[in-house]
C-alpha cells in the first residue's frame, strides 16, 4: 500500500470517510435489508485516505474506530474499508480487546492496524501512580494483550493516562 498526495476536499473526505460506517451502523438495525442491492454499474466506492504513521512506516487510514464490544459492527466496517481498530486493555477489563480479537478472526493479519493501549494504575484524587509502580509490569499487560486479541504483535502501543509525577 503506498502513500498517495491528498487530491480531496474536506466534503469529499468526510463522505469518503463516514460512508462506511454509516452502511455499517445501519446494516444490523435491518434497514439494508429491506433495500435492494443497486445494481454493480451504480455502487460508487471511495479510496481511503492513508498517512505514514510519524517515522515509523506504518501506513494507516485517516479515519479508524473504536467500535465498543461489537464484533459484527467492526466486521462490517472491514469489510467495507476501515482497517484501524483502536482498543485497550481497561475497555470493558478486556472484552473489546477480546472483541477485536474475534473480528479480525481468520483475516490476513496486515490486513487491520491495530493500536492498543495499556494502562499503568494511579491515584485517581493525587493523580500520582501508585506506590511501588514501573514499567516493568508493561511486558506481561502487553503478553496479556496480544493473548485477548489472538495475534502476535500489535502495530501501535499507547500509554494511557500517563500523568506526570
Amino acid at each position: 500500500m503506498s502513500e498517495r498526495p491528498c487530491d480531496t476536499d474536506r466534503r469529499r473526505f468526510l463522505t469518503a470517510g463516514l460512508a462506511g460506517l454509516a452502511g455499517a451502523a445501519l446494516a444490523p438495525s435491518g434497514l439494508r435489508a429491506q433495500e435492494p442491492a443497486p445494481p454493480a454499474a451504480e455502487k460508487k466506492t471511495y479510496p481511503m485516505i492513508n498517512r505514514t504513521l510519524g517515522r515509523t512506516g506504518i501506513v494507516v487510514p485517516i479515519v479508524g474506530m473504536g467500535a465498543g464490544a461489537n464484533i459484527e459492527l467492526m466486521k462490517r466496517a472491514f469489510d467495507a474499508g476501515i482497517r484501524l481498530i483502536d482498543t485497550s486493555e481497561v475497555y470493558g477489563n478486556g472484552r473489546h480487546e477480546e472483541a477485536v480479537g474475534q473480528a479480525i478472526k481468520g483475516r490476513p493479519r496486515d490486513s487491520v492496524v491495530i493500536v492498543t493501549k495499556s494502562y499503568i494504575p494511579f491515584n485517581q484524587k493525587t493523580g500520582q501512580y501508585r506506590e511501588g509502580t514501573t514499567g516493568e509490569s508493561i511486558p506481561g499487560k502487553v503478553d496479556a494483550s496480544l493473548k485477548r486479541l489472538g495475534v502476535e504483535y500489535v502495530d501501535v502501543l499507547l500509554l494511557h493516562d500517563v500523568v506526570r509525577k
